[in-house]
C-alpha cells in the first residue's frame, strides 16, 4: 500500500500565493479606516456585502464542480470546463442586470440612499467576478498548483494597488469601486485566456446534465449557506445606520490567515479524496488536514481573544473600540475552520446532504440571530450566529464520520487536538496581562506585538516541554515543522 502524500506539501504553493496576497491585501482595511469617514466606510461594507453575497450564491456550484470532475482525468476535461465557463458567464450577466435594476431597492433596505449611486460598479463587479470564478479552481484541479498560486498573488496585488491609488488621488469611494471593476474585468479576461488555451470549446449535453446533477444540489446548498453566513450582517445592517454598521463590520473582521490556510488545504483535500486509490487513506488524509489547521487556528483564536482590546485599536484606531466585544465572539468560531467538512462532502459526492444541512442551519440561524440581537444588540447578533454555526458544524462532522465509516474516537486525532488546545490556553496568561495594562494606551500596536511575542514563546514552550517523544507529541511537532503526518 503506497504511503499517502502530505496535504501540506501539495497545498504549499497555494499557501505561499495566498500568503503573498495576504501581505499585500491586509493593509487595505487599515487604509480605508484612516482615509474614509466612518459612515463612508460603512457604505463601502454594505456595497461589498451585496457583491460578495451575489458572487458566492450565483455560482450555483458550477465552479466548485471542477474540483470533482477534472481530477478524475477521464478525457472529458474540456467538456466540464466549457460547460462551467459558459454557465457562469451567463449567470454573471444576469446577476449584473438584476443588481443594477434593484439598486434603489437595496439602498432603501439598508436605509442608505448613497448606496444607489454605486449601482453600476456594484453590478459590473459582481458580473465579472462570477464569470471569472473558475480561474484558480481550474488550475488547482488540473494539478497546476504553482500557476494557481501566482494567479492568486498577482490578482490580489493588482486589486490592492488599483484600490489604493484612487483613494490617494482623492477620488473617493466612486474611484475605489471603479478600480474594483477594472480588477474584476482583468480576472475575467485571464480566465477566458486559460479557457481558450484548452482548445476549441466542446459541449456534450449529456455530460452537461451530469455536471448539473452534481453541481446544482451544492449550488442550492450555497443559496442557503451564504444567507446563513451573512444573515447576522444583513440583520444588523437593516437595523442601524452606516456608522454603526461600520462598528459591527470591523468586529466581524476575519483575519486573512483563516482563508490563507483553510482554502488551499481544503482545495487540495478535495482533489486528494477524488483521486483513484485513496479510499483506504481517507481518515488519515482528513487527520492530516485537520491537524495542519488546528495547530494554527487553536492558538490563533486563544491569542486573539486574549489580546482583542489591543488588536482592534492597533489596526483600526480607537475609533472602533466598540468593536472589541463583537470581535471576541466572532473569533471564537475560528477553531471550527480546522474541520474542512464542506470539502470532504463535496469530494465524496454528498452535495444533496449539504443542501439539507444548510437548510436546517439557516432555519436555526435566523431565530438565533434575531433573538440575540433583540436581547443584547449587536453582540447578541454575532453570538446567535456563532451558536447556530457551532451546532451545525458538529452535525456535519457526524455525517463525515459516517461517510468514512469511522467511530467518534477515530474521526479526529483527539489527543493531539487536546494538547494543542491546552497549550493555547496556557499561553493566554501573558497576553491577557499585557492587554489589561496597555489597552487604553496611545501605542496599542507596540503592546500588541509584545503580547504576540509573549504568547508565541509560551505556546511553543508548552509544546516543547510536553513529556514524551513519541505518539501525539511527536505528531504535533511534525505538524509545526511542516512534515507529513503519518497514520497513527
Amino acid at each position: 500500500m503506497s504511503k499517502p502524500r502530505g496535504i501540506l506539501g501539495q497545498a504549499g504553493p497555494l499557501m505561499l500565493g495566498r500568503g503573498g496576497a495576504t501581505v499585500l491585501g491586509f493593509a487595505l482595511p487599515l487604509i480605508l479606516t484612516r482615509l474614509l469617514p466612518q459612515a463612508e466606510f460603512g457604505t463601502y461594507k454594505q456595497v461589498w456585502l451585496v457583491v460578495t453575497t451575489a458572487y458566492f450564491m450565483l455560482q450555483l456550484g458550477l465552479a466548485q464542480s471542477l474540483y470533482y470532475f477534472i481530477p478524475r482525468k477521464d478525457g472529458r476535461e474540456k467538456q466540464w470546463l466549457t460547460q462551467a465557463t459558459l454557465s457562469l458567464t451567463v449567470l454573471g450577466v444576469l446577476a449584473g442586470v438584476v443588481l443594477y435594476a434593484g439598486r434603489f431597492l437595496v439602498a432603501k433596505q439598508f436605509g442608505n440612499p448613497d448606496l444607489a449611486g454605486f449601482g453600476l460598479p456594484m453590478a459590473l463587479i459582481a458580473a465579472f467576478m462570477i464569470a471569472g470564478a473558475p480561474l484558480e479552481i481550474t488550475l488547482t484541479a488540473e494539478g497546476r498548483v504553482k500557476t494557481a498560486a501566482w494567479v492568486i498573488f498577482l490578482s490580489d496585488a493588482f486589486r490592492v494597488v488599483a484600490s489604493v491609488v484612487p483613494l490617494v488621488l482623492g477620488w473617493g469611494l466612486h474611484g475605489f469601486f471603479w478600480a474594483y471593476v477594472v480588477h474584476a474585468a482583468a480576472r475575467c479576461a485571464v480566465q477566458q485566456y486559460f479557457f481558450v488555451r484548452h482548445g476549441r470549446p466542446s459541449v456534450d449535453w449529456k455530460l452537461w446534465k451530469e455536471q448539473l446533477v452534481y453541481a446544482l444540489p451544492f449550488g442550492a446548498a450555497i443559496l442557503l449557506d451564504i444567507p446563513q453566513k451573512t444573515f447576522h450582517q444583513w440583520a444588523v445592517g437593516w437595523s442601524v445606520d452606516a456608522a454603526a454598521f461600520a462598528i459591527y463590520a470591523q468586529g466581524c473582521f476575519q483575519l486573512p490567515i483563516v482563508n490563507l490556510l483553510y482554502s488551499p488545504i481544503s482545495d487540495i483535500l478535495q482533489v486528494r479524496l477524488a483521486e483513484p486509490g485513496t479510499d483506504h487513506h481517507r481518515v488519515h488524509i482528513f487527520h492530516d488536514a485537520n491537524l495542519r489547521l488546528a495547530a494554527v487556528f487553536f492558538p490563533f483564536t486563544a491569542g486573539m481573544v486574549a489580546a482583542a482590546s489591543l488588536f482592534v485599536p492597533a489596526l483600526f484606531t480607537h475609533t472602533y473600540d466598540a468593536s472589541v466585544p463583537i470581535f471576541r465572539v466572532a473569533i471564537l468560531m475560528t477553531p471550527f475552520a480546522s474541520l474542512p467538512l464542506d470539502g470532504v462532502l463535496r469530494a465524496t459526492g454528498h452535495t444533496r446532504y449539504l443542501f439539507r444541512v444548510f437548510f436546517w442551519r439557516l432555519l436555526v440561524t435566523v431565530p438565533a440571530v434575531l433573538l440575540g440581537m433583540h436581547a443584547f444588540g449587536m453582540v447578541g447578533a454575532i453570538t446567535g450566529h456563532a451558536v447556530a454555526e457551532s451546532i451545525m458544524r458538529v452535525v456535519m462532522l457526524d455525517k463525515v464520520r459516517r461517510v468514512f465509516d469511522a467511530t467518534w474516537s477515530e474521526i479526529l486525532p483527539w489527543r493531539q487536538l487536546s494538547l494543542i488546545g491546552a497549550a493555547s490556553l496556557v499561553a493566554c496568561a501573558p497576553a491577557v496581562y499585557i492587554s489589561r495594562q496597555a489597552s487604553a494606551g496611545p501605542r496599542p500596536f507596540l503592546a500588541l506585538c509584545a503580547a504576540g511575542v509573549a504568547y508565541l514563546v509560551v505556546y511553543l514552550g508548552a509544546i516543547a516541554l510536553t513529556p514524551g517523544e513519541g505518539g501525539a507529541v511527536a505528531r504535533i511537532r511534525r505538524v509545526l515543522l511542516g512534515h507529513h503526518v503519518a497514520a497513527a
